[in-house]
């Protein structure tokens, strides 16, 4: 809001994660936001053209963990469990108006897995998302399918 008042006509700010889009280009081009590949994270998996005024978030396993004796403990925990999540996902990419709404869902959904997630995405209007495998299996949400496109 700050930087619509100052006379900015759109942009994108990162926070790592987490991506807002506002406004639009003065070309009236679309933002351009690339997912990060969890099993590179110099690579992307692909990349999402949106318009201004969505927030685009990403929870992932690959950020913030420790391995210790073969496994890999990260920081998104199962309130199940009180353990880290083990839903066969690396990363869930949640595309909302709200940042905070789409920081919430992501880590949510990747709790939740690929099945439970992507069926709470289907029957929660305005929520879109991209579902990484640890496989590296991408799967997206009906809303995405036009405005992805996968890396390579």
């Amino acid at each position: 809001a700050r930087l619509t008042a100052a006379g900015c006509p759109g942009g994108v700010l990162s926070l790592g994660g987490n991506v807002l889009t506002f406004g639009s280009k003065p070309s009236g081009d679309p933002f351009t936001v690339a997912l990060q590949d969890p099993q590179n994270p110099a690579g992307v998996v692909g990349t999402l053209t949106l318009t201004g005024g969505q927030a685009v978030v990403t929870s992932g396993d690959y950020q913030r963990y420790f391995e210790q004796n073969g496994r890999r403990y990260h920081h998104i925990l199962d309130p199940r469990t009180a353990a880290p999540a083990e839903s066969g996902l690396a990363a869930v990419t949640v595309v909302t108006a709200s940042a905070a709404r789409a920081d919430a869902l992501a880590t949510a959904l990747f709790v939740m897995g690929l099945r439970q997630g992507m069926a709470f995405v289907n029957r929660t209007a305005g929520v879109e998302a991209v579902f990484v495998e640890h496989s590296g299996a991408l799967t997206l949400s009906p809303g995405l399918q036009d405005c992805f496109t996968p890396a390579g």
